[in-house]
């Protein structure tokens, strides 16, 4: 996993291997000024609250995201994350669920540019005929 924060916010939680990271990694160098490396509180939160996670201790996570991108995509990953562990949902189900019932396809490319992988569970998601469909990360 790859992950940037500052000294209050994580910024993006991404896989290593995935397609988009290097144009993620990109537009926040460009907004932040630059990246470096080290380490921050919210980065120390994150693998703790990763650990809890994968250990089936806890399902929620508690770390400030700051959330990059237009109102409506943000709109569309504060749903996702409103989505409770162990349920799943449709995209037309949430985009009628933040008042864009008719926008099921751009909900759906708002939840693949999702940079905050996991914390912001794009994978509790499906479509209409209850399959899984195109992820970042492959099926």
């Amino acid at each position: 996993m790859v992950a940037v924060a500052d000294n209050t916010h994580l910024h993006l939680l991404e896989f290593a291997d995935r397609k988009a990271l290097p144009a993620q990694l990109s537009r926040l160098q460009k907004a932040a000024g630059g990246i470096g490396f080290g380490t921050a509180e919210p980065l120390e939160r994150t693998k703790a609250e990763l650990t809890e996670y994968f250990d089936c201790q806890t399902a929620a996570f508690t770390v400030p995201l700051a959330l990059h991108r237009t109102t409506f995509t943000k709109s569309v990953w504060q749903a996702l994350m409103a989505v409770p562990a162990g349920e799943i949902q449709t995209y037309a189900g949430l985009a009628q669920k933040i008042g864009r019932p008719t926008a099921t396809r751009a909900f759906a490319r708002a939840n693949g540019a999702n940079q905050i992988s996991i914390l912001i569970p794009c994978h509790r998601v499906i479509g209409a005929d209850g399959n899984l469909t195109g992820y970042g990360h492959g099926l």
